[in-house]
């Protein structure tokens, strides 16, 4: 198992963090993207159609609708970060990659639908035993990335390689090398991608220290690339130029990473400007809106979920 693939506690939260109906894929994240994703010109929207659900190609810079198609069940472009970060279409602009909602946990099966995102029509279904849902794709569409759940401890984890032409799981998960053994936790607040579609860069946070996971997609492999403390409730937010990915809280740079020797510097504290002093008191904080909505679900889906569980087991005692 990947030591960053290992997220015990925590992940938890993130697995409950929808109502049971809507979750789409299981950690780092349980949702689909609202706002579709957007590649080569393209923005693609899976939208609810009843029993269905309408899938739709519009071009990018008018807006026009490119392409739409119908698919029987319901399907989603796959959130792949606690800020909506969308997933599923590979560098190419030429394979969309769709799961389906979550129900329970574990599941026995899980299904993910690679389509052509050209004329949005099924290029593969790929069914596999055990519970997985999508992480990343290759700039090439070849290889996905997938999180498997373990079926006896859902904050336990490995990400999974899957060759998209035969539809099959690449024998050993993808780890860090380097610290094989290391187990590291937290959530996955954001994601970038480099321009090519190669990197993956995701900043993970709230467990015993931050850092970035970075996933070769071409290559199949990962490093884990720890960073200095992250404030509390602050958005954040990553912006890759170059080889220099900047790790940004609220809006302002706090570490810089340089990608290619993966050497971590901290950006110097400015003097806090002098405020006029307010009633709210100096201790005050405010939880972002974003974290306080997944917590407000959480509980929902929790309970959902746990009471669909007891009466799985009330009906198997019957």
């Amino acid at each position: 198992m990947t030591p960053c693939a290992r997220r015990p506690l925590l992940i938890a939260l993130f697995l409950f963090a929808f109502p049971a109906a809507a979750l789409a894929d299981g950690p780092p994240v349980g949702g689909w993207a609202e706002g579709g994703v957007v590649g080569a010109g393209s923005r693609y929207m899976a939208l609810p159609a009843g029993p269905g659900t309408l899938l739709e190609r519009l071009s990018v810079k008018s807006g026009r609708l490119l392409r739409t198609h119908y698919l029987k069940g319901h399907r989603g472009i796959p959130m792949v970060a606690l800020d909506g970060t969308p997933g599923g279409l590979s560098a190419d602009g030429r394979t969309l990659v769709l799961s389906s909602p979550r129900t329970s946990y574990p599941q026995r099966t899980s299904t993910l639908y690679v389509r052509n995102a050209g004329n949005l029509t099924l290029r593969r279904r790929i069914t596999l035993r055990g519970d997985f849902s999508f992480d990343a794709i290759s700039p090439d569409g070849a290889t996905l990335y997938l999180i498997q759940l373990s079926p006896r401890n859902f904050t336990r984890y490995a990400v999974r390689a899957l060759d998209t032409g035969s539809g099959r799981l690449v024998a050993k998960p993808v780890v860090d090398r380097r610290e094989p053994d290391e187990a590291m936790r937290g959530l996955p607040y954001t994601r970038v991608m480099s321009p090519d579609g190669r990197y993956a860069y995701t900043l993970y946070g709230g467990g015993d220290k931050p850092f970035v996971h970075a996933l070769d997609t071409r290559r199949r492999s990962a490093a884990c690339i720890d960073i200095p403390r992250i404030p509390n409730n602050a958005q954040m937010s990553l912006r890759l130029k170059g080889r220099r990915l900047t790790v940004l809280a609220d809006h302002m740079p706090i570490s810089y990473v340089d990608t290619a020797t993966r050497k971590v510097s901290s950006v110097p504290k400015a003097a806090p400007p002098q405020q006029a002093a307010t009633g709210s008191g100096s201790g005050s904080s405010t939880l972002p809106a974003w974290r306080v909505g997944g917590l407000a679900t959480a509980a929902v889906g929790m309970a959902a979920m746990l009471g669909a569980r007891r009466r799985r087991a009330g009906d198997a005692r019957s």
